[in-house]
């Protein structure tokens, strides 16, 4: 496919605010980048998504929801409940607000989408309610939407995340989507296998795993010593944990601090680098205090900071008990950093780039004895740095990796002809 520059997709999300959005994270960052990709190879991009107001950027086009009172918007969301009420009548699983939201929503996206005409739609995250919204109309283009690891949500019982009751509700709620959606794409082999292992999965829909893409140009190569240097971390092996969501719950900041304290080598020869949220922060200090520790505990940085400090670090460690994929893997090995982190993702990064990048650590089966032994591995291994960075950008950056979006696109305009 040369030239796909009739067909046009709306995408359906948040974008990040560097680019005039209002969600910071992974999924906006996702997003975008897809987005960006599309536009470049061609295609006509539209993005549906909570701005301000609607305007262009870098040939995208970006449409910002109506802007209308609580008032106005429940008027309309209940007068297209009642028109459309055998399609809402479906939607048992969800309370009477929950259905004039969708419907509303419904209102508005019947009229984007007459304007627009997109061949297809891709909404980039699973959780949405526009899922919902879209299925009410008639004659909508072919529906693409992204799950990042829903079924983690489900297992760690992290659906009021969302707004979502309880658990029951996270699992009618995907079932749901699963059941109305024409094709799902999965961030990584690991996140479609727990789905389909989770949730009730329709013979008519189908799923692909494509592994999260980088932007390669996020984290520079940067020479590690100097970076040391101009950051006070010279002298000692620098090991890094980045995790702001969930990081002890899920991401296991606490076993990597005891690993650290209970490890005579690790505790004289290294010094312990933690950027994580709040609340994790202060129990970083207060563990690193009591145990005599040498580190340093800061919030989340800005990206350019976050470059200097992934390109400082000797080791990048994240013993999580589960990831979607985790993108602060690649981040660290855009660095040239080795990583050690939850054995799914290392396994399935490892098996992409071809070569060895670390260790893999299972926080059900493994102990604190067992990731110091790695951590200490690693850090006397001699790793080629730029061969690693090499690695992820041919493998595993959005260059190399849209196709199998393409792959996607084409299939399901394929089967809507």
């Amino acid at each position: 496919m040369k030239s796909n520059s009739k067909i046009k997709i709306l995408y359906i999300g948040p974008i990040p605010p560097e680019v005039g959005g209002a969600a910071a994270g992974g999924v906006a960052t996702y997003g975008w980048e897809l987005a960006t990709q599309a536009q470049e190879k061609g295609y006509d991009v539209y993005i549906l998504t909570n701005v301000n107001s609607s305007f262009t950027k870098n040939g995208i086009k970006i449409i910002c929801w109506p802007k209308l009172n609580k008032l106005l918007r429940g008027f309309y969301g209940e007068i297209f409940c009642l028109l459309n009420k055998k399609q809402i009548d479906s939607l048992d699983f969800l309370d009477i607000k929950e259905k004039i939201n969708i419907s509303y929503k419904a209102f508005f996206l019947k009229k984007i989408l007459q304007e627009v005409r997109p061949n297809l739609i891709h909404v980039l995250h699973i959780l949405d309610d526009v899922n919902f919204s879209l299925s009410i109309l008639e004659n909508r283009p072919p529906l693409v939407v992204t799950e990042h690891g829903v079924a983690l949500l489900y297992k760690y019982k992290m659906h009021k995340m969302y707004g979502i009751r309880d658990k029951r509700l996270l699992l009618k709620r995907v079932e749901g989507v699963l059941k109305r959606a024409n094709y799902i794409i999965s961030v990584s082999q690991f996140s479609k296998s727990s789905l389909l292992n989770t949730f009730r999965f329709p013979s008519h829909a189908k799923i692909k795993s494509i592994l999260n893409p980088i932007n390669a140009n996020k984290i520079p190569l940067l020479n590690r010593k100097e970076k040391k240097q101009e950051l006070g971390l010279r002298n000692k092996k620098v090991i890094l944990f980045c995790g702001t969501h969930l990081p002890i719950k899920r991401k296991r900041l606490d076993i990597f601090l005891k690993t650290v304290a209970r490890d005579e080598y690790l505790r004289r020869n290294c010094k312990v680098l933690v950027i994580t949220n709040d609340e994790a922060k202060i129990f970083a200090q207060n563990f690193i205090i009591e145990k005599n520790i040498d580190g340093l505990v800061l919030e989340y940085q800005p990206r350019e900071k976050l470059a200097e400090y992934y390109n400082a670090a000797d080791i990048f460690v994240m013993p999580s008990e589960q990831e979607g994929i985790g993108l602060v893997y690649y981040e660290a090995l855009l660095a040239g950093v080795p990583v050690i982190g939850f054995f799914r993702s290392i396994e399935e990064l490892e098996n992409i780039v071809g070569i060895y990048i670390g260790e893999k650590f299972d926080a059900k089966e493994e102990n604190e004895k067992d990731l110091a032994e790695k951590i200490k591995k690693v850090l006397n291994t001699d790793f080629d740095r730029k061969l690693i960075r090499k690695r992820v950008i041919e493998r595993l950056s959005w260059d190399a990796k849209f196709n199998e979006f393409e792959t996607v696109y084409r299939e399901v305009l394929a089967n809507k002809s």
